[in-house]
């Protein structure tokens, strides 16, 4: 079962195909990010340890996944690099996360903690060219409380780790019957 909805569903996801003019300018804008950060001494946050590459990969992946939930909406991608706490996308007057990662046997949808409440978060798994939506929650649901709470027994800050199944699917947000 997932949050926000009364239909049961095995979990399921929208995919979306991005062409190569998409993929093309989603990584330029993962690369200027990784690049501007650099430029002006920011570091990834949270105890990140990871390479240089793993961050243009990581940082490409999830232009590419803001790009493909743009995509889904039917709404433009405006293309920000480095503007602090904005939200990746804003659609209907509503401020949407979008958390990409590669398929891997546990993904999960992460909130930090210090997130802002009331914002959605969106789950998208990277297979380029094609970018799985999993779904979304509103941050509320798990800001101030323990649900899914973990560091991953990493030496990192803990997250909300929402798994796939507990995702109202992105087609509900879509087709406006989601709240």
């Amino acid at each position: 079962m997932f949050i926000g909805a009364k239909i049961k569903r095995v979990t399921m996801s929208d995919n979306i195909t991005l062409d190569l003019y998409e993929l093309h300018s989603a990584s330029h804008l993962g690369i200027l990010r990784c690049l501007e950060s650099i430029k002006n001494k920011e570091k990834w946050g949270y105890n990140y340890k990871g390479s240089l590459n793993d961050q243009i990969a990581k940082s490409v992946s999830g232009a590419m996944g803001e790009v493909a939930l743009a995509k889904f909406l039917g709404i433009k991608f405006e293309y920000h690099c480095n503007v602090g706490g904005i939200p990746d996308l804003i659609y209907k007057d509503l401020k949407v996360q979008c958390r990409t990662q590669l398929p891997k046997n546990n993904n999960s949808l992460i909130i930090r903690p210090k997130a802002n409440c009331g914002e959605l978060y969106a789950l998208v798994i990277d297979e380029a060219p094609i970018f799985k939506i999993l779904g979304f929650v509103n941050s509320t649901y798990v800001l101030g409380t323990e649900k899914f709470l973990t560091n991953f027994g990493l030496d990192r800050p803990a997250c909300h780790s929402v798994p796939p199944e507990k995702l109202t699917p992105i087609f509900l947000l879509k087709n406006g019957t989601w709240n």
